[in-house]
């Protein structure tokens, strides 16, 4: 008995010492992962180190995943330039085995970032999806709140100020309610940022000062600093410059203190755009290059291009228009890394599947409860018509709750297919603004779609004379909305034309017309005219900057092409074939503000009423020797 008793024991003994190691090294790894939220990098690290070590001698699978994720986590955020989502979505399907959901989520969000980070804003709201799914799953809401919180980020980085704000607002409602402030500070900075590009100003510097107390209650270096550099560009952008300059160089003395070359970029950029307006060049080239060198070492493209920007500025304003130049081309590079159409096109077309797939999930639970209910009913009311050997009555019910049953799944199967039909309806029009409707319907059937041979197209190609030497003298922003007005309408006149607008080349524009089976020569010529008069119209407008005026070259070409889609993904519609290099070609011989037309165009539209031809004869051409070209105007026509 006493022998059976010490084995008892020593058993339960045993038992509760392994328990309390487990309990010590899940708190170690705790501890290392609340070192990582706290930007404590450098100890997170050695804390996840220990944690792997003593998980590995005890042979503990899912200890060692936990801390093999926060160790690869804080790793990678202490040295941005090795960035690796790949290495954490690697463990995801091992988290999920052991059921560490948490963990997974988390690997989720992380993945979501620095995908963000890398421009690929498909993967990252893939991630940040996923990591949604999980947190709504167990109704963790500062998770929920987080999410929130980076989808806002994206929206904000492609101009969505509208859907940036809801989800910003989201997250803090959440925030508010858990009662976490250091999530708080997130969002009124949030919220700020986007309130600084919408207005009023008054109500940016408002969340920032909301914001700022939070810091200075929660007494966190990285907050205030963070605070302060917001709050001092929003006082720039005000006009206090001075307040600007004392809160500003307040930030940076926090910032370098903590050594983060991000929060450093970020302020001293900031700095030389404020010294830009008090007219202190030095100082702002001093400050432009330090931002330029923090954002460097932190691998942040962002800050990088706005770097450039400051130093093309200060280039300009000094009068050295070679560096200038430079500056503005590396500027011109990296924009389109931040923000373009096609990411915004990925964002919405994911956000509709998540909203769509979820709310089917929804529906499908409700209607097995539904199910499970009545089921449940119907076998209780049975057992009591068995009782009482009522079979007759038992019949009629049976067939009574049948035909209830039935008509209540017509009703749901007319609701969902209702409900498919709009989805797919908003689907057909997002594929429809990116491709022909024929080639979407083909993509649809099949999967993929075939290049295709088209006898008769006529290609029309513009492009802007002196564009580079002009661009010299407009800032990239400057720059880039004038190109956006011009393409902006010709986007309208192709349209208004039934044409298919095939790509932009930097300030090349390319479009065709035949590709929907019908030859549309007269089509295309007369969208040619129109955005000839659009750009002659904006030139004679004395509200137009006269640097910002260009003259177009036109040329169109009719003949055979071969058209399809190239790459696998982001899809890209386009055509190839001696009529396009011709096209080219025709807009290359052409004069400023005409249309320079073929023999092949000439020869399908030479009768069309409405319409005169000026013969230039036969001009020598790149690559194809002498080909007969065309002016064409419209009847009565004015020069230009």
């Amino acid at each position: 008995m006493k022998f059976v008793t010490f084995y008892i024991v020593f058993f339960l003994t045993v038992t509760q010492l392994l328990e309390q190691s487990k309990a010590e090294l899940d708190s170690l790894i705790d501890h290392a992962y609340n070192l990582y939220t706290d930007r404590q990098y450098e100890e997170a690290i050695q804390i996840a180190e220990d944690a792997l070590e003593k998980s590995e001698a005890k042979e503990d699978s899912a200890q060692i995943l936990k801390s093999q994720l926060y160790l690869l986590m804080a790793k990678q955020e202490f040295t941005p330039s090795t960035y690796d989502p790949k290495s954490i979505e690697k463990l995801i399907p091992k988290l999920q085995a052991q059921g560490l959901w948490i963990e997974r989520a988390r690997a989720y969000s992380f993945s979501a970032y620095t995908y963000a980070y890398f421009g690929d804003l498909e993967k990252a709201i893939s991630n940040h999806l996923s990591a949604l799914a999980i947190y709504e799953e167990h109704e963790v809401l500062t998770g929920i709140a987080s999410v929130y919180n980076s989808l806002s980020l994206i929206y904000y980085d492609q101009y969505d100020y509208e859907e940036a704000f809801s989800y910003a607002r989201k997250s803090l409602a959440l925030e508010q309610g858990v009662g976490d402030l250091d999530r708080i500070h997130t969002s009124y900075n949030n919220l700020a940022i986007i309130f600084e590009h919408t207005g009023p100003i008054d109500s940016a510097i408002f969340y920032h000062k909301k914001a700022l107390d939070i810091a200075y209650q929660e007494k966190s270096p990285y907050s205030i600093g963070l605070s302060l550099s917001n709050l001092g560009n929003n006082y720039a952008n005000k006009g206090d410059l001075d307040l600007a300059e004392e809160t500003l160089l307040e930030a940076l003395k926090i910032r370098d203190s903590l050594g983060l070359t991000r929060g450093l970029a970020y302020t001293h950029n900031r700095l030389a755009a404020l010294y830009l307006k008090k007219n202190q060049l030095a100082k702002s080239k001093y400050h432009g290059e330090k931002s330029l060198e923090n954002a460097q070492q932190a691998s942040e493209v962002k800050v990088i291009r706005m770097a450039y920007e400051r130093l093309m500025e200060v280039a300009e304003k000094s009068g050295n228009t070679e560096e200038e130049l430079t500056y503005f081309k590396k500027a011109v590079e990296l924009r389109d890394s931040i923000r373009n159409d096609s990411n915004t096109k990925e964002i919405t077309q994911l956000m509709l599947n998540y909203d769509f797939e979820k709310k089917q999930l929804l529906d499908s639970i409700q209607n097995a409860q539904l199910m499970r209910e009545q089921s449940l009913l119907f076998e209780e009311k049975l057992k009591v018509e068995r009782n009482r050997q009522l079979i007759f009555l038992i019949s009629g019910l049976f067939l009574l709750i049948l035909v209830i049953l039935w008509w209540r799944r017509y009703v749901f199967i007319k609701k969902s297919n209702e409900v498919i039909e709009a989805e797919k309806d908003r689907s057909d029009k997002l594929l429809l603004n990116i491709l022909p409707a024929e080639v979407a319907e083909e993509l649809k059937e099949k999967g993929f779609s075939e290049a295709r041979d088209f006898e008769e197209v006529t290609v029309i190609f513009t492009d802007f004379a002196d564009f580079t030497q002009k661009a010299q003298h407009l800032s990239a922003k400057e720059l880039v909305n004038e190109l956006n007005t011009c393409f902006k309408k010709f986007d309208e006149i192709i349209a208004s034309h039934g044409l298919e607008k095939i790509k932009t080349i930097g300030d090349a524009y390319m479009a065709a017309g035949g590709l929907n089976k019908k030859s549309e020569v007269q089509a295309v010529v007369r969208a040619a005219l129109e955005m000839r008069d659009f750009i002659v119209q904006r030139n004679n407008n004395p509200s137009t900057p006269s640097n910002a005026k260009f003259d177009m070259r036109v040329g169109i070409n009719t003949g055979p092409v071969v058209a399809g889609i190239v790459g696998i993904k982001k899809f890209q519609f386009d055509i190839w074939g001696d009529t396009v290099n011709t096209a080219q070609r025709m807009e290359g011989a052409c004069e400023l503000n005409k249309i320079n037309i073929s023999e092949n165009t000439y020869a399908e539209i030479q009768n069309e009423k409405g319409l005169e031809f000026e013969y230039r004869g036969e001009l020598e051409v790149k690559g194809k020797g002498k080909l007969k070209m065309w002016f064409v105007f419209e009847k009565n026509h004015s020069a230009a």
